[in-house]
């Protein structure tokens, strides 16, 4: 092979770890999908700009039978990733090329040229699947195959390389296949340790259910509020799942609350109210200085805020205020609104849209919300009804199986 291309298998090599490194560091922040990583490296080994590369790959997964791989073909053009196969069945034995790799004992990576066993081109073409082949567009005249680890496993194949299939592609073909089989096995335990993370963090919320009534369906709905809400105001996904999930925490200093203060029906003494407005910091201590709880930290501690500056613990004003806060804010401001407590009743969605306009003895719209989040929250009022009739159907359904009625 010539000093060359061995310095385009080198690129492609070094830009296949360049991949590999940006992943690891992103996958505290974003998670991907196994469809994600698939096509960033089929990218980079297709090529382009002058690199060596084969004319296209198919890229298959093993089901869960084993019986088969699933996959598709891929092409490079004019820089864009396209699918040019549907979903093709490879069934074991049905195509050469993949039993190979993937029949028990088979080699790791296998690279391959017509004339090396066969007598013309158009015999070459039985030893691949027919609509790899149809897929191709071309005679196939050489390939590289090569196996993925990992779960779930399967198979890559670079078909119709500049001359011929060497030693070189099945190198780069091969950490092509390593990086594939390493990054989706960290990412599938990394959205393992998210679920698992997700779960902690609902569990904490739902410690503070036993003391006031409704709590444990108010923080869901309360998350799902503050979701849509970041989500009509234009923010990123990671930040959209994260307050979606940060929101449930809001109240966990609550937990530090006597129950007969959150439970009592009369007027709280100012003493018991002073008591009240410490939930805030209190949750804060409890979530404490985890980098990944920071948005949960600040809603804790800042969603009694107000945008004049007249709320608590701090007396935060305007955009000093994390915008998460204010976000949950006006979430938790709605459901407290049509949620019944011991000390009110509920409001229906209609009479909770006119306090958002009007006010009461207790709100002032104007100088306790952040206009751009109230204006939000007018855009997608609709959504804020359907969650919280969504969440007393979903009771009433369970209370009808369990044969349990209203008290």
């Amino acid at each position: 092979m010539s000093l060359e291309l061995c310095h385009m298998a080198l690129r492609q090599t070094l830009d296949l770890i360049a991949l590999t490194d940006g992943a690891l560091q992103d996958f505290t922040r974003r998670k991907f999908t196994t469809d994600e990583l698939f096509r960033e490296v089929l990218g980079k080994v297709l090529g382009g700009n002058g690199r060596r590369g084969p004319a296209g790959i198919l890229i298959a997964s093993q089901g869960p039978d084993s019986a088969c791989c699933d996959g598709q073909v891929f092409h490079l053009r004019h820089g864009q990733l396209l699918e040019t196969s549907e979903v093709i069945c490879i069934e074991a034995g049905s195509s050469y090329a993949s039993s190979l790799v993937m029949v028990e004992g088979g080699s790791q990576v296998v690279a391959l040229n017509w004339k090396d066993i066969c007598p013309s081109i158009e015999e070459f073409q039985t030893f691949f699947h027919p609509k790899v082949v149809a897929a191709m567009a071309e005679p196939i005249l050489n390939f590289v195959s090569c196996r993925i680890s990992g779960k779930p496993s399967g198979v890559i194949e670079a078909f119709n390389y500049p001359g011929r299939a060497t030693e070189y592609d099945a190198d780069v073909l091969r950490s092509a296949a390593v990086v594939m089989g390493s990054l989706v096995t960290v990412s599938s335990g990394m959205r393992e340790t998210e679920h698992a993370f997700n779960y902690t963090i609902e569990a904490l919320a739902r410690a503070c259910e036993a003391a006031e009534e409704d709590t444990g369906r108010h923080i869901v709905r309360v998350g799902r509020y503050a979701g849509a809400l970041a989500a009509n105001m234009g923010f990123n996904v990671e930040f959209i799942q994260d307050m979606s999930i940060s929101a449930q925490m809001h109240d966990v200093g609550k937990i530090r609350i006597p129950s007969e203060i959150l439970l009592k029906k009369g007027m709280l003494t100012p003493r018991e109210m002073a008591l009240i407005r410490q939930h805030p910091a209190f949750g804060s201590e409890i979530i404490g200085d985890s980098p990944r709880l920071r948005v949960a930290r600040e809603i804790a501690m800042s969603h009694h805020e107000n945008w004049d500056g007249t709320g608590y613990p701090k007396r935060l004003k305007g955009e000093m205020i994390p915008i998460s806060g204010r976000i949950v804010k006006v979430a938790d401001v709605y459901d407290a609104l049509r949620s019944r407590r011991s000390y009110k009743r509920a409001l229906t969605h209609e009479k909770s849209l006119d306090v958002f306009r009007n006010g009461d003895e207790r709100i002032n719209p104007a100088g306790h919300f952040d206009p751009a989040v109230l204006a939000a929250f007018f855009r997608i009022e609709h959504m804020f009804d359907m969650i919280y009739d969504s969440s007393v159907l979903k009771i009433g359904l369970n209370r009808s199986r369990t044969g349990k009625s209203k008290s």
